[in-house]
This record gives structure tokens, C-alpha cells and sequence, in this order.
């Protein structure tokens, strides 16, 4: 994250590396996060594990104006698996 200035607003306030919670991360859960799944095989074998890639996000807020840039910690591999078909399971 290399942010020096909002586009928004032309400010060089920004508060950055801040991690995105939700009501959950505050009772011992994960922070917010998205999630690719393996699709199923058309012929399954018997002993089948689905793989999954997970990311958290990282937040940048601008001070003056507000405005917010979500950051996926793990972006490469998220791609990796998009590009193999794998989906958002919800």
C-alpha cells in the first residue's frame, strides 16, 4: 500500500495497515475475510478434501475526506484460485 495522497480529496492523511473487524473478531472470531472454494469434481473420489484460499482485508482511511480502500492480504493467491475456477462458496 503505497498510498501518498487520496484522490478524492488531494489529502495526505491517511491512517493505513488498519485491520478490517467485524461484531465476531471481537468475541475471538477471524477478522473479515473472503473465501474461493475448489469446485467439486464431476467424479469424485472417495477420499475428497475441498481446497480453499482465504484473505483478509487491510483497510487505508483518508482523515479528511473518509473515504476507505479495502487491501486483500493474500490478493495472489485469490487470483491463482479464481483463475483455476474456484468460487465464493455463500
Amino acid at each position: 500500500m503505497k498510498d501518498s495522497k487520496c484522490f478524492e480529496c488531494g489529502s495526505s492523511d491517511i491512517v493505513s495497515g488498519l485491520t478490517v473487524l467485524t461484531e465476531e473478531t471481537t468475541s475471538g472470531g477471524r477478522p473479515a475475510y473472503v473465501n474461493l472454494a475448489e469446485p467439486t469434481p464431476e467424479k469424485k473420489p472417495f477420499l475428497w478434501i475441498r481446497e480453499e484460499v482465504k484473505s483478509e482485508f487491510h483497510a487505508a482511511i483518508r482523515g479528511t475526506c473518509g473515504y476507505t480502500r479495502l487491501f486483500a492480504k493474500n490478493h495472489a493467491e485469490i487470483l491463482e484460485a479464481y483463475k483455476k475456477g474456484y468460487t465464493s462458496p455463500i
